[in-house]
């Protein structure tokens, strides 16, 4: 079971300008979401698919952030060899701007890596390059989505629904780096579902995560 699963909420629903709305239209908005994000991921025109990966995800297309994990891994490891400047948290948050809470289908999860003598960050998490159920998978760094829902975080405005997870543990760094380029180098397929299905050889934003996190010991 994902360890994620405790903060998965039970509702999904579009933010709404009116007080207090029904159950009934709560469920139909769950519907309504829950369809549009199933005929993104299998539609056939390749352009819609585009268009949506840019909207949802990142200005860079898949392509790109595929083309430049190279670069992801270079970081990371220079990070290693100096791991003890850096610190890691985790979030979780909604799959797309759009939601109201997280659900156990729409969660996208990702590590932020903070440089503690100048507080520069960055987040880093695992994505399909395609709006696919399955597509290539990659590591990407800065992705507008994860920023942007942390940005706004930080401010106050947590439409994104963002939490930090484990809180009340210490992310062991040098690990924990290391497992996420041994993933880069495994090159593994990115299936959306994976937190709910298990599937063996694939990942996505969760399992990814789940996979490479360390804690240190107590």
């Amino acid at each position: 079971m994902s360890v994620f699963a405790p903060v998965f909420g039970t509702t999904l629903s579009v933010r709404e300008e009116s007080a207090a709305p029904s159950s009934l239209r709560r469920l139909m908005m769950k519907s309504i979401v829950a369809a549009a994000v199933s005929l993104i991921f299998m539609c056939a025109c390749t352009s819609v698919q585009a268009g949506m990966y840019l909207v949802s995800i990142d200005n860079k297309n898949g392509e790109t952030i595929l083309q430049q994990e190279y670069q992801v891994k270079e970081l990371l490891e220079d990070m290693v060899s100096l791991y003890e400047n850096y610190s890691i948290k985790v979030f979780v948050r909604t799959g797309v701007n759009f939601q109201y809470k997280r659900t156990k289908l729409l969660s996208h999860s990702y590590y932020l890596l903070v440089d503690n003598k100048t507080g520069v960050y960055h987040t880093l998490s695992f994505y399909g390059t395609k709006m696919s159920f399955y597509s290539e998978g990659a590591w990407a760094l800065d992705a507008n989505s994860d920023m942007s829902s942390y940005n706004m975080y930080l401010t106050g405005d947590n439409r994104w629904d963002v939490e930090e997870m484990f809180a009340e543990n210490v992310v062991d760094v040098r690990k924990t780096l290391i497992n996420i380029i041994n993933k880069i180098d495994s090159d593994i397929t990115y299936y959306y579902k994976d937190h709910i299905k298990n599937k063996p050889k694939v990942d996505n934003c969760n399992t990814a995560l789940q996979e490479t996190l360390c804690f240190k010991e107590k």
